[in-house]
């Protein structure tokens, strides 16, 4: 073990991970135009969310972090389920090899028994060693989807306008 990690206090760092998305959640809306509830598509094959701006369309790459359910009462780590592209277990790397490293079980363990507050503090804790842009969530029916946000930009227009 590093002398790291027998000094970190990892329950601050993981608050302050919190702290982090949050302050960055507050800047990227208003940074790309997307204040109030843009309407948005998410493509998990191609790791893509499109959010719809009123003049223009935001593109961001991103890392499905995992899946909560309130049935299940537990997070699931995407590299630890069958069902989501690969891609996305293979972005999260960096958090898995950080929680090895460091001993943190809530990195390396593939189902945190929990809900939201605890898939929340993975997402944050995957966005800062990401380093993220900031982060998304989204409910499907009963499970709720957490994404790093990795990189953003305005979509380029395909078509040239008239004049």
């Amino acid at each position: 073990m590093s002398n790291d990690a027998q000094t970190t206090d990892w329950a601050a760092w993981s608050r302050e991970a919190v702290e982090m998305m949050q302050a960055r959640n507050a800047k990227w809306p208003l940074e790309f135009g997307l204040q109030g509830s843009p309407s948005y598509r998410w493509d998990l094959d191609r790791a893509l969310l499109a959010l719809e701006a009123p003049l223009h369309e935001v593109i961001a790459t991103v890392c499905l972090v995992g899946t909560s359910s309130e049935q299940d009462g537990s997070f699931v780590w995407s590299w630890a389920n069958e069902a989501i592209p690969k891609q996305h277990g293979q972005a999260l790397e960096v958090v898995h090899e950080f929680g090895r490293q460091n001993q943190l079980a809530l990195l390396t363990t593939a189902r945190i028994p929990g809900g939201r507050p605890e898939a929340m503090e993975c997402m944050c804790i995957a966005a800062r060693l990401q380093r993220a842009v900031g982060t998304f969530i989204d409910q499907q029916g009963d499970v709720t989807l957490y994404f790093t946000l990795l990189h953003m930009q305005v979509a380029v227009e395909q078509q040239q306008p008239a004049n």
